[in-house]
């Protein structure tokens, strides 16, 4: 299973779910750093194969700002056209909250979580990966 790319953005994820000035432009401005990322990270041509996408919001306090659907719902929706063609290629996907600070399993993690880690700031990471094949259904 091949890792196209991955990236960390610092900060809660914003959810497209605004209704005020000030929300709808913290969401604008979400975006924005969204696709810049996912600009650096991929500066190629957009995929046009099946992908999976993992989303983790490692966040602080505590409970998550948003529910795993909205977290997930803007950061997808602006890769596409950057990294794939139509988002309807993510055909898996991996959504999670993991509290800073909370216990884990760090052998074999992948560096840039650790460096993002080491900051002790709320960060989303986002990495899209060829899709499990064959696919295991849940034991």
């Amino acid at each position: 299973m091949a890792r196209h790319l991955e990236f960390v953005v610092l900060g809660p994820p914003i959810s497209n779910q605004q209704s005020t000035v000030q929300g709808r432009a913290n969401l604008t401005a979400w975006r924005a750093t969204i696709a810049g990322a996912a600009t650096l990270a991929w500066p190629n041509q957009p995929l046009t194969i099946e992908l999976k996408a993992v989303v983790i919001n490692f966040y602080a306090g505590n409970e998550p700002s948003v529910d795993t659907d909205n977290m997930s719902k803007p950061i997808l929706d602006v890769m596409q056209g950057i990294i794939y063609d139509n988002d309807r290629q993510v055909v898996q996907a991996q959504l999670t909250h993991a509290k800073l600070g909370g216990a884990y399993q760090i052998g074999g993690v992948r560096p840039i979580i650790v460096n993002a880690l080491q900051a002790q700031s709320q960060f989303v990471y986002v990495s899209i990966e060829d899709p499990e094949s064959p696919f295991a259904l849940p034991k």
